[in-house]
């Protein structure tokens, strides 16, 4: 490491005139380069896995959880559609399930930047409160905002994908508790059951 000296003040300024020359682009291309990877990022879909299932009747949807403040706050933006691999399994068979971690009051959920209508079902203790069919994308503010009564979870599905009303307990379980030997992946990840293929 070399030890600068500088004789006079005017040497000092014009040492740090060169460097502010020579970090300068740099810096500039820096910050450039972040501001696009950090709006890559902002606007990049999420992808969670699927933990959870939804039974109803004869039809099963596979449902990716979403826990965490930055999860719950993408939901399903950005996305091209709900299958998240972008596989087009059967039609209407995926969802998500937002945990909100606790019983909310008056829950507000938006269609800010996505891509395809939803059926929003609230949910206390896996029984509907509130029910909002065919909520329409927006892409402008201000968006319609949807409000269930009360709610721990918040299901959100195709539209017209089930059959689900008000007042009804629906069977959603944890991937964990179904059997073992009636489980099993395929080669894109996705979940069969030796009865179903989904």
């Amino acid at each position: 490491m070399q030890i600068l000296k500088f004789t006079n003040e005017k040497d000092l300024y014009v040492a740090v005139f060169k460097l502010i020359n020579r970090l300068g682009p740099v810096a500039g291309v820096s910050i450039i380069v972040g501001t696009v990877a950090l709006g890559y990022v902002q606007t990049r879909p999420q992808d969670l896995p699927v933990t959870h299932i939804l039974t109803k009747g004869d039809r099963t949807f596979k449902l990716e959880v979403a826990s965490t403040p930055e999860q719950l706050e993408k939901g399903l933006k950005f996305r091209a559609s709900l299958n998240g691999d972008g596989v087009p399994p059967t039609v209407g068979d995926r969802g998500m399930l937002f945990n909100l971690g606790g019983e909310i009051y008056n829950v507000p959920f938006w269609m800010y930047k996505v891509n395809f209508p939803l059926d929003i079902f609230y949910l206390k203790d896996n029984v509907v409160t509130t029910a909002i069919f065919n909520a329409q994308p927006c892409h402008k503010t201000p968006c319609p905002i949807y409000k269930g009564k009360v709610a721990n979870q918040v299901l959100e599905l195709a539209t017209g994908a089930a059959n689900i009303k008000v007042g009804e307990r629906l069977n959603i379980q944890p991937l964990s508790v179904l059997p073992k030997n009636n489980i099993s992946l395929d080669r894109g990840n996705s979940l069969r059951t030796k009865n179903n293929r989904w």
